[in-house]
């Protein structure tokens, strides 16, 4: 497909803006290579010609109506002389219109050229263009062997367009500390579809942006964009630093995209995603985006989503990896992990997958009896199909990439048992009697530096007609070496943590019935008669493990009664040691009973 470059969107739209305002030449002043001559319905000028910020610009026929330069003004401002800022405040018109624009920007692929059909600009005052319509675009590339595909816009319209604004940012320099300039107040281009290889094609409903601009980098915007489009792949990795620093400088209020739609087709069959709605709210210091209606549609299975959203964004570490990767000494993938972008909260809703339960080759098909496993068998129809109603990641306090704070809750993580199924997990429920699963959990834990400890707030996990079960745990002895980039030093220092507390709590929903009617029934024993036998079992062996100690009998009686009258059991354990109680104190203690002995229990059953 063709690779419409992302960094040729701007000093694409300048382009179309300038030449709409008759302003010739760039950094390097294009000639006009026909005068001009004036008719009584305005200035009329006959094939245009310039070039700007690596950009031809070509209009067979432009005219200008209601402007109070004269033609030997448009002449004077056109043949170049002083920045182009001060030019363009020159110029004031009610119309200036074009049949034809065509636009060429050359790239490693060839020529990229959009041509624009009825272009019109109105109400330009100092610069600034009041409303910008082109009735539509074709787009190619030109060359000895360009790629395959095409494409075109439908209309194309833009509101508060300031060129004076955004020819500063294509040719002057600056840096961070560089106030920001409003380019655009609202555009939006409809229809667009764009075709590659042969069963290849994409189309978008529209796409619409408000209060864009940016400020001047190092590096004018002009020519950066210019270099990314003509590098070649090995060029284009030493480039990174300039399209970091192009990214950080651009400003977007609002960006959305609507009715996304992509087709593939071959051989294999048709692939095809599609997207309700794409948007980017950037216009606070946490930026958001927001997605809806996702589908993904082939051969290889189906997976859509309902909604999704990213708030709380920061693409600082993303822009500082890119700039990293431009140096002589590139970062090994233990560094990279710094640069991940920060997403402060993740969020989405109405996740639907159904895809096969063992990946294929294209065109393989499971043959009976194959086994993914020793002793397992797999089914030739056997799926993996689940639903999620909802989840929601909350991340704070990142070191090194991984974040010290996270909270993520999971709600209604659903999926069918089917009967017969090889899958042991699934096999078990199955003999319990669930035709399906539905399940919801919450982990809540953070990382405090200070006392070099993990702290698990709450990690939960709810089946319906099931149960719930809940931990909480203090973690000691975990420094920031926890999150080195290397691994074999990250595991080292794991190994030197300690446990200091630990809360269980289980509360019985059903999953005890249906596991003791199940022995129950197996043994040829009532469910009363089994629960007893567990519950002697319990109240003698549990002591018998762990030392005979008044702790262990209170935990032995405490299971024995949930046993026997199955509702809520919750066990505290607390080390003695206020450091905790490490692995190497657990493999040096040489019994359960001495290891119980370091820790303060108690437990009770309700």
């Amino acid at each position: 497909m063709i690779r419409w470059t992302k960094t040729a969107a701007v000093p694409t739209a300048l382009g179309l803006a300038l030449c709409a305002a008759l302003t010739g030449g760039g950094p390097v002043a294009g000639r006009l290579v026909a005068p001009a001559h004036a008719q009584e319905a305005g200035t009329v000028l006959d094939d245009v010609t310039l070039s700007f910020g690596g950009l031809t610009l070509k209009a067979p026929k432009a005219e200008v109506q209601g402007s109070p330069l004269s033609q030997a003004d448009l002449r004077a401002l056109l043949a170049g002389g002083g920045p182009w800022p001060d030019r363009l405040r020159r110029l004031d018109a009610r119309a200036i219109a074009m049949p034809v624009l065509r636009v060429e920007q050359a790239t490693d692929q060839g020529v990229q050229v959009v041509v624009y059909r009825d272009v019109v600009a109105r109400d330009v005052v100092r610069g600034r263009i009041g409303r910008l319509d082109s009735a539509g675009a074709v787009l190619s590339v030109e060359g000895p062997n360009p790629p395959p595909g095409a494409g075109t816009y439908g209309k194309v319209s833009a509101d508060g367009l300031d060129l004076t604004a955004l020819a500063r940012l294509m040719t002057e320099t600056g840096g961070a500390d560089a106030p920001a300039l409003r380019v655009c107040d609202a555009f939006e281009t409809r229809d667009i579809v764009l075709t590659g290889r042969e069963g290849v094609s994409a189309r978008v409903a529209a796409i619409a942006g408000r209060d864009l601009g940016g400020r001047p980098t190092a590096t004018p915007w002009g020519e950066t964009t210019r270099r990314l489009a003509e590098a070649g792949p090995a060029e284009r990795g030493r480039l990174t630093g300039l399209a970091a620093d192009l990214l950080g400088a651009v400003a977007i209020g609002h960006l959305e995209m609507r009715g996304l739609s992509l087709i593939d087709a071959d051989k294999d069959g048709t692939t095809r995603v599609d997207l309700a709605r794409l948007a980017l709210d950037g216009g606070t210091s946490a930026p958001v985006a927001n997605a809806a209606d996702f589908r993904f549609d082939g051969p290889a299975g189906r997976i859509g989503l309902a909604s999704a959203s990213v708030s709380e964004i920061s693409l600082a570490p993303a822009l500082d990896g890119l700039r990293r990767l431009s140096s002589p000494t590139p970062p090994d993938e233990a560094e990279l992990r710094r640069y991940v972008p920060l997403l402060g909260h993740v969020e989405f809703a109405g996740l639907d997958v159904d895809l096969p339960a063992q990946a294929q080759e294209p065109g393989q098909a499971t043959k009976p009896g194959q086994a993914t496993k020793p002793g397992q068998a797999t089914k030739p129809d056997e799926r993996l199909r689940f639903g999620l109603r909802k989840a929601a990641l909350d991340t704070r306090t990142p070191r090194d990439g991984i974040p010290t704070a996270a909270r993520l809750v999971l709600d209604g993580l659903a999926f069918a048992v089917p009967p017969g199924s090889a899958a042991p997990v699934l096999s078990q429920l199955a003999a319990l009697g669930y035709p399906s699963v539905d399940l919801s959990g919450v982990l809540d834990s953070s990382w405090d530096e200070a006392a070099r400890e993990v702290a698990v707030k709450d990690l939960t996990v709810t089946g319906k007609d099931m149960g719930t079960a809940r931990v909480t745990a203090t973690l000691g002895g975990i420094g920031p070496e926890a999150f080195n980039p290397d691994p074999t030093v990250a595991s080292l220092a794991l190994l030197g943590a300690s446990a200091r507390s630990l809360a269980l709590t289980i509360e019985n929903g059903g999953l005890f019935e249906r596991f003791v009617n199940g022995q129950a029934k197996a043994q040829s024993l009532k469910p009363a008669e089994l629960q007893q036998e567990y519950g002697t079992a319990a109240s003698l062996g549990i002591p018998a493990v762990l030392g005979n100690s008044a702790a262990a009998k209170a935990l032995g009686q405490a299971v024995a009664r949930f046993v026997t009258h199955p509702g809520r059991l919750t066990v505290t354990a607390t080390a003695k040691d206020p450091a905790g109680l490490g692995l190497l104190d657990v493999s040096a203690a040489g019994s359960p009973g001495k290891v119980f002995d370091r820790l303060n229990v108690t437990a009770t059953a309700e």
